[in-house]
């Protein structure tokens, strides 16, 4: 199921978003859902007076801190927002990401809103990247690794935007890795460089799909080498997805149900 789709059901825990906040010292009213999960909500907000600061539109994300079937998991969303802050500060200042702007409450973070078109549903429409979009979306990529971080969540295409000029954007680091400091350091070592690994496979597999002519017939052979895991992970991803879209089905929205 596509990222994009999650606003077809209905929301399984926690609270939608407010149709007004205050943020960035204005008032701001819901524009539109983006996501909604189990672990958040995301929403893009429109500024209501007209002046030029602060910035809009932005987006509110909202992890959720309720219990859920007797489990307290407060400190689970509170936990979750200050990790995913902690990820885009790292990244601070690298083109093609979105900036952290503020928290909002104990769970929440507003950021940056990146205008485009997810590249799933740019390549539904057919339409094809331009040849210097995949570099360019590599050499953001390289940026984020040099600093010590692996993205872990682009084999989903929502996560990848085609910006209204053409240039890549990359966004949701809800499961990132970061290497940081600490005791713990050397043992993550390894496990890091091999997401990123993986990180740059999914990306040169979603170049090798939609520009195939841009490698020689070597290069794309040596693109489809998974490796060990990678190859694991694609075995056992269809008997999942299959359960999980059986139990979501159950909670699809009638009105899109009928579409």
């Amino acid at each position: 199921m596509a990222d994009a789709d999650w606003v077809r059901y209905r929301q399984i825990r926690g609270k939608t978003l407010p149709d007004h906040v205050r943020i960035l010292g204005a008032s701001y009213r819901l524009e539109r859902l983006l996501k909604r999960d189990f672990y958040a909500v995301t929403g893009v907000y429109q500024r209501d007076s007209a002046t030029s600061a602060p910035p809009s539109p932005v987006l509110l994300k909202v992890y959720h801190t309720d219990s859920f079937a007797l489990l307290p998991l407060g400190w689970l969303g509170r936990w979750l927002c200050r990790r995913e802050v902690r990820f885009f500060k790292t990244l601070d200042a690298i083109a093609g990401i979105p900036r952290f702007l503020e928290r909002f409450g104990r769970s929440g973070y507003v950021r940056e809103y990146m205008p485009g078109q997810n590249l799933r549903d740019f390549l539904r429409e057919g339409h094809v990247p331009h040849q210097s979009f995949f570099p360019r979306l590599q050499a953001i990529l390289h940026e984020v690794h040099r600093r010590g971080v692996s993205h872990n969540d682009l084999s989903k295409p929502e996560n990848v935007l085609v910006q209204p000029d053409g240039s890549p954007g990359l966004i949701d680091f809800q499961i990132a890795l970061r290497l940081g400091s600490g005791p713990c350091r050397a043992l993550k070592y390894p496990i890091l460089r091999y997401m990123q690994k993986v990180d740059r496979y999914h990306v040169t597999k979603r170049h090798r799909r939609c520009r195939p002519s841009d490698f020689t017939a070597e290069e794309l052979a040596d693109t489809r080498r998974k490796g060990v895991l990678l190859t694991l992970h694609a075995v056992i991803r269809r008997p999942y997805r299959a359960v999980r879209h059986f139990i979501l089905n159950r909670f699809l929205l009638k009105d899109t149900a009928a579409k």
